[in-house]
């Protein structure tokens, strides 16, 4: 039985402790408050910013210092093999789009890219596609994470993440992609110096100016011979072809852009470049294009290039309508193409990755010249009935 004295000691006891309990706290609040911030910083970091995709983790400071650095003149000219590197911008990609088949005839298509994405946090992506040119099946894979996986060379560059591995050294490249029921393993070399893309007028080789967009770096490489292996379904096939690489960096947004993207491969052995950029409200904002061949370099400018579509692919998953039936004319060069996907539904559903999706494939020309290409269609919204940008003959 508890006698009252003994319940009045146990009070007395509790309040002292209440008492010192109080007197603690207020000593050591300004701790106990920092300690919960960083256990619910580190809680938010987890569940929201670590797994958030590349293309919208752009802090407001970090865009704003890259743009006005890239806008006070801060550009030097490219250096090679230095500028096949990881860069310290805003934004960068490597990227590979190519033909191939095997001993017995058989043809594919494929793309493979790393995008790497600076701002209040970096993160890099990668996403790779397949197209069977018999069965018209195609194979798509991705991956992000968290921060820069480069080894960190200063002469090239090697991008490497569980399967995904891009590695470029001046004009020997490798890349190696697993996904479901599909695999590349690719070696390629370069016969010919990379191609630095320059707008007519111009001062610096290389360097694009995306107006509010920023500027972009922009440099090519637009026949590799490639060889390597390709794993379908479990059957491994050795393959060879020709392939276009892509790298791009700058302090660019490039998430304020749309965009209409060729690389065509004439079988006179003429490569051809030829972009169209937009704001997202459709208002024009650059065409391009460069035309290589036998080792000589033009400069493609608005006036030098037709480029329109008659026709449309709506995707049935995100219901983008893209423009499709393409007619390429470049009068100076005597080039009247008509520009034909091997198959229309070939978009890219990146939107557990990079929240968007984009139209990528295999094309086929035909009219004055033959050949082969990749086409890319970017920033189209789903809204979209119809292309949004009014077509410049």
């Amino acid at each position: 039985m508890q006698t009252s004295s003994s319940y009045g000691s146990r009070r007395f006891s509790r309040g002292k402790a209440k008492t010192g309990s109080a007197r603690w706290f207020r000593r050591y609040r300004w701790l106990v408050v920092a300690g919960w911030l960083a256990i619910l910083t580190a809680i938010v970091w987890t569940l929201f910013i670590r797994s958030e995709p590349p293309v919208l983790t752009t802090g407001a400071a970090a865009r704003a210092a890259a743009m006005a650095s890239a806008k006070a003149g801060n550009l030097p000219p490219v250096t090679l093999p230095a500028d096949d590197a990881v860069h310290d911008k805003l934004t960068e990609w490597w990227y590979y789009s190519g033909h191939l088949q095997t001993n017995s005839g058989e043809k594919y298509s494929f793309h493979l890219a790393s995008f790497l994405r600076r701002g209040t946090l970096t993160h890099t992506v990668f996403h790779g596609s397949l197209l069977d040119h018999q069965t018209e099946k195609r194979y798509t894979e991705q991956a992000r994470t968290a921060g820069n996986p480069s080894d960190g060379r200063l002469d090239g560059f090697n991008l490497s993440f569980g399967d995904w591995q891009l590695q470029g050294n001046r004009e020997k490249h490798l890349a190696k992609m697993a996904g479901k029921d599909f695999a590349l393993d690719l070696q390629f070399v370069d016969k010919n110096p990379p191609i630095l893309h320059q707008a007519p007028g111009t001062p610096i080789a290389g360097l694009l100016d995306f107006a509010a967009a920023g500027k972009s770096y922009y440099t090519s490489r637009p026949r590799m011979s490639v060889q390597g292996t390709l794993t379908l379904d479990g059957q491994q096939k050795a393959v060879l072809g020709e392939v276009w690489f892509d790298h791009q960096w700058g302090d660019f947004e490039a998430a304020d852009l749309r965009w209409n993207w060729f690389a065509l491969q004439l079988t006179d052995g003429a490569d051809i470049m030829i972009f169209e950029l937009f704001d997202r409200q459709g208002k024009p904002v650059q065409r391009m294009g460069t035309y290589a061949r036998n080792g000589m370099v033009s400069a493609l400018g608005d006036a030098d290039i037709a480029l329109s579509s008659s026709g449309s692919w709506k995707s049935p998953s995100s219901g983008v309508t893209y423009p499709m039936d393409w007619s390429v004319a470049i009068p100076s060069k005597r080039l009247q193409l008509q520009v034909d996907p091997v198959i229309r539904a070939s978009e890219f559903d990146s939107r557990t990755t990079t929240l968007n999706v984009y139209w990528e494939g295999a094309i086929k020309l035909s009219g004055s010249h033959s050949g082969v290409g990749f086409m890319e269609l970017s920033g189209y919204e789903p809204t979209q009935e119809a292309p949004a940008p009014k077509r410049r003959k």
